[in-house]
């Protein structure tokens, strides 16, 4: 590819780099040029100032086919390997499309002079012909993804230190809802009594603040009374958590407590504090001057003569304020001007949005508090009333102009809200002065007698309520991951937080239980400034150095002060370590970036491991090479809590930082330098050996072979045009504006950048400074689309209604803009989908004009995939327009569809799951019976409900309603699968056999009840099988939010893509349509007042309403966060417009009109209205719809260009209505300054005469006849074909439950075909006691640990100097110690399995103790090289894995299945084939003194563990000591009982084994019967033969009972009778009869 100027410029490896990338400006092949460039660049700012990290030396040579010679030494290259690049992309993807292309750019190098081609480009410094294969293998391990993958793979490796070791895998999407509301249920469950706060810690509150959280939660629900409201708080501060902890930390102390002050400075940030200051001082001048007045005519004023004014008076107020001015101190200055206009401002217009009344009747306010003079019209000379009114009314105006311009209106906004959290009465007020809002007293009382729309939150009172919110927030958080821990899973926001412990970007949460309250607080001050830096982690060590040394504080503190450095420097090295692996860092769509991924992703940019001998670090705070792409016009994801802010925060940063390595780290400027002043090289060019093809120089002049490109070096072709200066400073500093366009075309461009002048212009920003707001910027198209002036075009349908009624007659299409009432969205579905078709077909449209009716040029027919269409929300319209779409047979593909219970199959779905979980219930059977899939009508839903009894089963009663045989026998398929609880199969089945897809035939519909049966099964898996809890589960969901669970289908092949704005971003096409840019969705804020929550990255707050039918009390804090995300509700719309016109590549369409456009139907021209006065400079609408911006725009883009002829212009100053000739728009739509694009405007169906909608359309009745068609298209009937005979049915079993599944069949099939976990309800993790304190790992964790020490420290004697006496592999007679007591492999262990926090000394002592039994036992003497019983070892392997097939001999096993008409036989498999695998602990291959050759099975057991130090030998340690093979006491009989199924399948394995080399010929061994491996004692404990052989047939029958389990399709758990209670022993041990809620057990006859 060939750069442009702006390209090359960003390939700069030397400096920090930000590439701020408009729409369509080529930034993703940039990315990929850079990538290769940090590649193959041996000279860069990386490799100078940073040391390699560790590297491979060559790959596996079965990866790659170059041979070694072709190969470069990977140690020694140069440049950049792809796992020292970071590459973060936003979307899975992007991240696909990343790593194509640059697998694409990898296989194009070849080695050669400088030259690019069509397919292949040639480069000098590729040497070796194999380093491409090279790159190409690390490519696929190359840390290229998404934020979440990313730091997946950084923290997997660590989950050990992050006390994360037995998670077993992310959760999916619906048991991320049904975890939320898993934990709804419990903080509103728990007991508010003290004496129950235990409860609250055992639910995963952190026990420091439990008692907190649930008072607070207390005071919440008197704030929040409504339970509806009150989990729509929850889930919204748990939905806005990244956002919610950013706000916090700006309004909170070092302790967690919100502060007051930190609230008001929070406020004040912002608004500049000396525009508060400079009207505090103008309104001082004017009431001074109102006082001086006042005091000359006071003689003529008093209401006493000779007596002045009263002290308690608002004229002694007044003037007691004006003598004091106003205070230096910015907040203290809002309170005294909110005091002047408590004295001279009426209450009722204090708050009033329309400006307030200053002096009514040019006089102070009238009510309790006393003016203090009297009026104007007491002074009885009329000369002086007049010349005292008219110096009075010109002080007044100046007061109002001062404040009443709605350019002051922000700075009202402080000025009131001072009034409220300030709480300070005038001080000449009387007592009985009632203001116009009162602070509630605090406590808020249960009841108020008074309006409370008359009261505010005082300052206390919103701090107790940010407070109570926060900890809500704390404790919901903390039952959520009690409730992960629980079910052994994580989600990606667990993923940040492990990530941020790692890096220590806070103090890790599994060191918050043993580090000091001191080191935590120093670990959680990351500066939020320069979130790279360490300095809080030497703070911390410092912390810990201060109490080594104070031994009174070392006793008070943690007295394993010594454990904590350690671990927080290991953890430091950890940090240094990983940062030392990346040397470069790219970050894709950075805009987009959330405040917790710019702090976790800085951390990795702070100071690296240095080795001995290596240079010192460089001298920058960011030692990586950084780059990030993005730009702030396409921020549009705030609702995934992105900070768009974040980008600007960091571009400033990195320039600064660019600017302090250009002046202190020489290695940048030293010979031959890597940056200069004035110049950025091109790493392309820069290598000493690069030799440039002479075809290259005739090329663009040459240009692209400079090797130092100009920072004012401009853009070369049409775009030519010298760099502002600005600008050139902005590059030398390493911020890089890529501005040429490559996708759309040239006149659309052109047009589009009048718009953006506009839409973007700073006069539209509500807070002045922020830094969220966007700023337009020009682009330029590319060279080849320069002269191609592309298409925009309004569908703008008229919204006058015609007078009448709609046809009834069914043969007729309904039609939107006919006598029916208006209805906006279809007629904007229509007329889409009419346009859509004349497209496809290339077919003639029109417009309306004077002259009747302009026809247009024809276009060439386009594809359907080459349109798409754009929605700014997912409302109501997209059904419309996918229907008139399908009308009109034109394929349409949907992304996301929305809430998959909402979609109308899933209904039906629903209604059915509902009603087998609640078969009582009348409303639920009434909801199936009119469903498609009974498909009752009015007459006998109501004869149902009419013989329905209370507390019948109306699941039962529907199949007596039924309206034939299959129906029926289907309803009595339902009753007796639900009383099997197959909720699946009834679903499945439903589907096969009812009128369901026949209703909803369409391909979607099948998808959508797929993806409907998925997720039951997923609840099903994650939360127990029962339908009760099934249907609670989905009913919790659809209340709550329905559309957090959506739907996606899959897409068709050639069909109009349809997605909102938001999941088009990165995609184009060369048709857009932008529909409903009317409404009002983007910018209201109905949702956050319905949710009663506001969460921004400035503050959160709720709108606590105690008294729902009285009114709400105001709230300051309210107020102002609802200011705050207005505006940057009303800025991200303004984005989301620019990213949907930027998809556009050949043709724009903008949908939707003002409800007044109309036809005027003398001049035959179209009315409509431009929004907002065009005379004003600025404008107030609180909602502004994104169509309203864009005409907007047009009205004053002709003003700025003079352009008095404009149709957008509105004749009259004071009116807004255009009339707009579209016939003469065609040509000139006035849309930019060369006025080379015309707009055509489509109002109404007869635009497009040709596509005849009225007969395409499938009328209603036709609807019927087609779905009766498909009906019977698809016999009833069943249809018998042939029995397949399948040779063999294969089966999978685990070896690992056989012994319980043996002994008892119904546990078997609760576990196969009842999918439940072998784990009780409710039970306390049983753990290993130890001198009577909890070790925290369970018996399985300590069997884990000596399993793998045993694995990787056990010897082996070697198989002496004549070999085995049978074959064996090199690996099974390798000579080595034995180690397994050796305490550096048994802390080799502990590191990777031991959890935190666990008590390591006792624990070693007892594998220790373990360790040395086994050696002294049999097993330890035969490692020795001893004989023992005439075996001598030859060789062993631990942890063998096997893998065999066992066939069955049984009479076959038929499949069938169930139809309504009866059991339909499907296939027979005659010879069943049991398939099994697993891993044997330990293999022994021994030769006996005859010869023989002998193997077997030995199985490691750590039972008992616990007791390995008693001194009182009961149990296994009866046997310690014994040197026989047999069992010598009852524990060891019982615990070979206990395994006996899984020694028997061991066994087996090795005999299929030997047998199959005996069958080749081949030498074999005899197999002994397997042994166990008693730990406890170090005994080796053989299976007896009476044993063996009854275990081998119990066996043979279990297997055989697993493949019926596995294959037959009816077997319910009633064929599975329980235990008996002699047989009772055995359900001690069951899972299922233990724990709270035991469900199963012995049979209580």
């Amino acid at each position: 590819m060939r750069l442009n100027t702006s390209q090359t410029l960003a390939l700069n490896l030397d400096s920090h780099i930000v590439i701020d990338a408009g729409a369509g400006t080529g930034k993703t092949s940039t990315i990929i040029e850079r990538v290769i460039e940090h590649y193959l660049t041996e000279d860069q700012r990386a490799t100078r100032i940073l040391p390699v990290p560790e590297r491979p030396a060559d790959l596996s040579g079965g990866m790659l086919s170059a041979t070694p010679s072709e190969r470069v030494d990977l140690r020694d290259w140069g440049g950049l390997l792809p796992g020292e690049v970071v590459l973060i992309t936003f979307t899975n993807r992007a991240s696909d499309e990343i790593k194509d292309r640059l697998r694409k750019k990898i296989l194009s190098l070849r080695y050669g002079s400088m030259g690019i081609g069509d397919e292949i480009q040639t480069d000098p410094r590729i040497r070796d012909p194999g380093f491409v294969e090279q790159l190409l293998t690390l490519l696929d391990d190359a840390p290229i993804g998404t934020i979440d993958s990313f730091l997946n793979r950084l923290t997997s490796p660590y989950k050990w230190k992050l006390d994360n070791s037995l998670s077993r895998g992310n959760i999916s999407d619906t048991g991320r809802i049904l975890i939320t509301e898993q934990a709804m249920k419990t903080i509103w469950r728990l007991s508010s009594a003290p004496s129950r706060i235990g409860d609250a810690v055992d639910a995963g509150i952190p026990g420091n603040i439990a008692t907190q959280v649930i008072e607070a939660r207390d005071r919440l629900s008197v704030l929040y009374p409504n339970h509806w409201y009150a989990k729509k708080v929850l889930s919204s501060l748990v939905a806005n958590s990244v956002f919610l902890d950013e706000a916090s930390r700006k309004i909170m102390d070092e302790n967690g407590m919100v502060d007051p002050a930190l609230i008001r400075t929070m406020l004040l940030e912002e608004i500049e504090e000396e525009i508060i200051h400079e009207h505090a001082r103008n309104t001082h001048h004017l009431i001074g001057m109102i006082c001086e007045l006042i005091k000359e005519n006071l003689n003529h004023l008093e209401i006493k003569k000779g007596r002045g004014w009263g002290a308690d008076t608002r004229v002694a107020c007044l003037n007691s304020l004006n003598e004091s001015g106003p205070p230096k101190d910015t907040w203290k200055a809002l309170v005294w001007l909110s005091q002047i206009f408590n004295c001279i401002v009426t209450q009722a217009s204090l708050f009033e949005k329309k400006g307030m009344t200053f002096f009514p009747h040019d006089h102070f306010p009238v009510d309790s508090w006393e003016a203090g003079v009297n009026r104007p019209s007491q002074i009885s000379d009329k000369s002086l009333k007049k010349e005292y009114q008219d110096k009075f009314r010109e002080i007044k105006d100046g007061l109002i102009q001062l404040w009443n311009g709605p350019q002051n209106s922000f700075l009202l906004h402080f000025v009131r809200t001072s009034i409220f959290l300030s709480d300070s009465r005038p001080h000449q007020a009387p007592e009985d002065w009632i203001r116009s809002s009162e602070p509630l007293p605090v406590p808020i009382p249960v009841r108020l007698d008074s309006d409370p729309s008359g009261f505010h939150y005082s300052m206390d009172a919103e701090v107790s309520n940010l407070q109570d919110l926060y900890l809500l927030k704390l404790g919901f958080k903390g039952i959520i991951d009690k409730i992960k821990e629980t079910e052994e899973s994580h989600d990606f926001d667990d993923i940040q937080r492990f990530a941020g412990d790692l890096l220590l970007a806070n103090c890790p949460e599994a060191c918050r239980s043993f580090y000091p309250d001191s080191v935590q607080k120093a670990l959680d001050s990351l500066d939020k400034d320069q979130e790279w830096r360490d300095d809080h982690i030497h703070s911390a060590l410092r912390i810990i150095s201060e109490i080594e040394s104070s031994q009174e504080k070392t006793h008070e503190y943690y007295t394993g002060i010594t454990a904590v450095r350690r671990d927080l420097e290991e953890r430091l090295s950890i940090l240094k370590s990983i940062r030392r692996r990346y040397r470069a860092f790219i970050v894709d769509e950075a805009q987009d970036n959330s405040p917790l991924q710019w702090r976790i992703l800085s951390r990795l940019w702070g100071e690296r491991e240095i080795d001995d001998g290596e240079k010192p670090p460089p001298d920058t705070p960011w030692q990586p090479t950084i780059c990030y792409v993005g730009d702030v016009k396409q921020s549009i994801y705030a609702f995934r809590q992105a900070e768009v802010s974040g980008f600007r925060k960091f571009a400033n940063t990195l320039m600064s930082i660019n600017d302090h390595e250009f002046t202190t780290v020489r290695e940048l400027t030293r010979k031959p330098a890597l940056r200069r002043e004035s110049e950025s090289r091109n790493p392309r060019n820069s290598s000493a050996l690069t030799i440039t093809k002479g075809t290259e120089y005739s090329k663009d002049a040459g240009r692209h072979l400079a090797k130092w490109i100009p920072f004012d070096a401009p853009e070369i072709g049409n775009i030519s045009t010298p760099v502002h200066a600005n600008e050139v400073k902005n590059r030398k500093r390493g911020l890089i504006t890529l501005s040429v366009n490559y996708r759309t075309s040239g006149g659309m461009i052109r047009a589009m950048n009048e718009w953006w002048e506009d839409i973007f212009s700073s006069k539209y920003n509500d807070i002045p400074g922020a830094d969220y707001y966007a700023s337009s910027q020009a682009l330029s198209p590319c060279d080849e689309k320069f002269h191609s002036r592309g298409s925009i075009e309004w569908i703008c349908p008229v919204n006058s209604e015609i007078e009448g009624n709609p046809s009834t007659d069914l043969d007729e299409p309904i039609d939107p803009f006919g006598s029916s009432k208006r209805d906006q969205l279809e007629r904007q579905a229509l007329l889409i989908a009419l346009r859509i078709k004349s497209l496809i077909d290339g077919s003639p449209s029109r417009v309306i004009s004077e002259r009747g009716w302009k026809n247009l040029d024809s276009e060439d027919p386009i594809e359907p995939n080459d349109i798409m269409i754009l929605l700014p929300t997912r409302p109501r319209i997209r059904e419309a327009i996918v229907r008139q779409l399908r009308n009109l047979e034109i394929p349409v593909q949907l992304d996301q569809e929305g809430g998959l219970l909402e979609r109308p199959i899933v209904h039906s779905l629903n209604g059915l799951l509902q009603l087998v979980a609640n078969p009582t219930s009348i409303h639920y059977a009434t909801w199936v019976s009119r469903s498609p899939i009974i498909g009752m009508n009015d007459e006998n839903i109501q004869n149902f409900s009419r013989e329905a009894e209370e507390g019948e089963d109306l699941l039962q009663k529907l199949a007596k309603f039924s309206t034939n045989s299959r129906q029926k026998s289907l309803i009595e398929r339902w009753c007796s699968l639900s009383e099997q609880s197959r909720i699946i199969d009834i679903l499945e089945e439903t589907l096969e056999f009812s009128d369901l897809l026949t209703s909803y035939h369409e391909d979607s519909s099948r998808q959508e009840a797929d993806q409907f049966v998925e997720v039951v099964r997923e609840i099903s898996s994650e939360a127990g099988g029962d339908p009760i809890v099934i249907a609670d589960s989905i009913r919790e969901i659809m209340e709550s939010n329905p559309e957090k669970m959506e739907s996606k289908n899959i897409p068709a092949g050639n069909s109009v893509r349809m997605m909102t704005i938001h999941s088009a971003k990165g995609l184009e096409a060369k048709v857009v349509i932008i529909a409903d840019l009317f409404s009002k969705r983007q910018t209201n804020m109905s949702n956050d007042h319905l949710n009663r929550l506001i969460v921004t990255p400035e503050i959160f707050a709720g709108k606590p309403n105690p008294w729902p039918s009285q009114g709400s009390p105001y709230s300051a804090i309210w107020s102002h966060a609802a200011m705050l995300h207005k505006s940057r509700k009303i800025a991200e719309a303004r984005r989301l417009l620019y990213v949907g016109a930027t998809r556009a590549e050949e043709k724009l369409i903008l949908v939707g009109s003002s409800g007044a456009t109309h036809t005027e139907s003398v001049s035959n021209v179209l009315s409509t209205r431009i929004p907002w006065i065009t005379g004003k400079d600025n404008y107030y609408e609180d909602k502004p719809q994104l169509g309203q911006m864009w005409l907007r725009s047009l009205a004053m883009g002709s003003v700025r260009r003079s352009e008095e002829n404009s149709p957008w212009i509105p004749p009259h100053e004071e009116s807004n209505e255009v009339l707009l000739e579209p016939g003469n728009l065609i040509e000139n739509a006035f849309l930019g300054s060369s006025n080379e694009l015309g707009m055509a405007i489509f109002h109404h169906p007869n635009c497009f005469p040709d596509t005849e909608w009225e007969k395409q359309v499938t009328t209603i009745k036709n609807k019927i006849k087609n779905i009766a068609a498909i009906s019977s298209s698809g016999s009833n009937e069943s249809q018998r074909s042939n029995i397949r005979k399948d040779a063999s049915v294969r089966v999978r079993v685990s070896p690992s439950n056989l012994t319980d599944f043996q002994d008892c069949s119904r546990r078997h099939w609760l576990e196969t075909r009842g999918g439940m976990k072998p784990q009780a309800i409710s039970e306390s993790t049983e753990v290993i006691k130890i001198d009577g304190e909890q070790n925290k790992f369970n018996k399985a964790v300590f069997g884990t640990i000596f399993h793998r020490i045993l694995e990787i420290g056990i010897g082996n004697p070697g198989a002496g100097k004549d070999g085995p006496s049978t074959p064996l592999l090199n690996s099974w007679t390798t000579r080595r110690p034995n180690l397994i007591h050796e305490e550096e492999i048994h802390d080799i262990v502990f590191q990777e399995y031991l959890p935190p926090g666990s008590n390591k000394e006792k624990i070693a002592r007892l594998a220790k103790i373990m360790a040395s039994r086994i050696n002294s036992g049999v097993l330890g003497q035969m490692i020795s090289g001893h004989t023992i019983d005439g075996h001598t070892l030859e060789g062993l392997r631990t942890e063998y894995p096997f893998n065999i097939s066992l066939p069955l001999d049984t009479e076959g096993i038929v499949q069938t299945r169930w139809t309504p008409d009866g059991n339909q036989q499907l296939s027979i498999s005659e010879t069943p084939i049991v398939e099994t695998s697993g891993i044997i602990d330990l293999i022994l291959c021994t030769k006996t003194v005859e010869g023989e050759s002998t193997i077997r099975a030995v199985d490691l057991k750590t039972e008992e563990a616990q007791r390995i130090e008693d001194q009182k030998y009961t149990g296994l340690l009866e046997s310690i000591g014994s040197q026989t093979l047999s069992p010598v006491c009852y524990s060891e009989e019982e615990i070979l009982n206990k395994h006996r199924m899984q020694l028997a399948l061991y066994h087996k394995a090795l005999k299929e084994t030997e047998q199959s080399k005996k069958n080749l010929g081949l030498p074999y061994r005899k197999v002994l019967p397997p042994a166990i491996l008693i730990g406890v004692t170090g005994r080796i404990v053989e299976f007896p033969k009476e044993m063996m052989e009854k275990s081998l047939t119990e066996l043979d029958e279990l297997l055989e009972r697993s493949v019926i389990m596995a294959t037959k399709e009816e077997l319910s758990i009633s064929d599975f009778p329980r235990l008996t209670q002699k047989e009772s022993k055995i359900c001690e041990s069951c899972p299922f009869n233990r724990g709270d809620m035991p469900f199963c057990g012995p049979n209580s006859d």
